[in-house]
C-alpha cells in the first residue's frame, strides 16, 4: 500500500483501536497492511493534536525567515529532538526542521529566506495590475514590511476559514457515518 492516502476516518478507526488496546503498532499494521511506524505517526499526532492531527493538510504552511530561526534556537538551547520541537511549536511535519536545520548550516540564516517551490508561470490580470501599481509608486522599507505582514495575516485567516469549514463538515463523532 505504497503512497496510498488515507482516509480521515481510516486514521480514526486506527487509532481508536490502538487506544482500545486492540493492539499495538505491528498488529494493527499487518491487520490493514501498512507500516506500523504509519500508525505510530497517528497515534502520537491524535495524541499531540487530537482529531485534527489526522486530519489533511489543506496546503504549505509558509513560515518566515526570523520564525525559522527562533524554532532552530529553541530547539539547540533546550537540546530537544525535531519531534519535539515541532510538538512545542505546532509544526506538523516535524522533518520541516530538520531541512530549515540543515539549510542553516549549509547556507547560513540567508538560505532560509525566500518561498521555496516552483514560481508562478502566470499571472492573472489582478496580480498584473497591482504589480503596475506597486512600480509606479515605491514604498518605503516599513510600509513593505506592513504590507507583506498584512498579506501573510490575510493568507493564515483564509486557511484559518477552510480549515474550520472541513472541520465543521466532520461528523462531531469520529465513530458515527455522516447522514444527509
Amino acid at each position: 500500500m505504497k503512497n496510498k492516502k488515507h482516509s480521515f476516518e481510516f486514521k480514526v478507526k486506527v487509532v481508536n483501536e490502538y487506544l482500545n488496546g486492540e493492539g499495538g503498532y505491528r498488529f494493527l499494521g499487518k491487520k490493514y497492511n501498512i507500516n506500523k511506524s504509519l500508525v505510530e505517526k497517528w497515534v502520537g499526532q491524535y495524541k499531540t493534536y487530537g482529531h485534527q492531527g489526522l486530519a489533511k493538510s489543506l496546503g504549505n504552511t509558509q513560515y518566515t525567515s526570523e520564525f525559522k530561526l527562533t524554532v532552530l534556537k529553541y530547539r539547540e538551547e533546550n537540546q530537544l529532538s525535531y519531534r519535539e520541537t515541532a510538538e512545542y511549536f505546532g509544526i506538523k511535519h516535524y522533518p520541516t526542521i530538520a531541512t530549515w536545520n540543515h539549510k542553516l548550516q549549509a547556507g547560513g540564516p540567508a538560505a532560509l529566506e525566500g518561498k521555496q517551490g516552483r514560481p508562478r508561470k502566470h499571472m492573472s490580470k489582478n496580480e498584473n495590475k497591482q504589480k503596475q501599481v506597486s512600480k509606479s509608486e515605491p514604498l518605503n522599507e516599513t510600509e513593505r514590511e506592513e504590507l507583506e505582514r498584512l498579506r501573510e495575516e490575510l493568507r493564515m485567516k483564509e486557511l484559518e476559514n477552510i480549515i474550520l469549514k472541513k472541520l465543521n463538515a466532520l461528523p462531531t463523532d469520529p465513530t458515527d457515518k455522516k447522514r444527509k
